[in-house]
């Protein structure tokens, strides 16, 4: 499971790349401060989101749903850690 979830993470962070590289200009100093932003959680998911939705054209909804995924993971692991008796 472990193994999957690091998969998914780098494939997302490298779409997660290219879309902001995209939205700043697609050039070589784009894509170094892509590099930059592309790992840093929210700020990454907000310029990812912009550049997939006004650079590749996706519909809003799709490029939240791809990028913010984390957020309700991270909410029902919490809920149910919460819930979890201690053993």
């Amino acid at each position: 499971m472990k193994l999957l979830f690091w998969g998914a993470f780098l494939l997302l962070g490298f779409v997660q790349l290219f879309a902001i590289a995209d939205y700043f200009g697609g050039g070589f100093f784009s894509m170094m401060l892509a590099f930059l932003l592309t790992y840093i959680p929210l700020v990454g998911s907000v310029f990812g989101v912009l550049g997939a939705h006004q650079e590749w054209g996706w519909e809003l909804w799709q490029a939240l749903l791809l990028f913010f995924w984390y957020i309700p993971v991270v909410g029902a692991n919490l809920a149910i850690s919460l819930f979890e008796k201690d053993r």
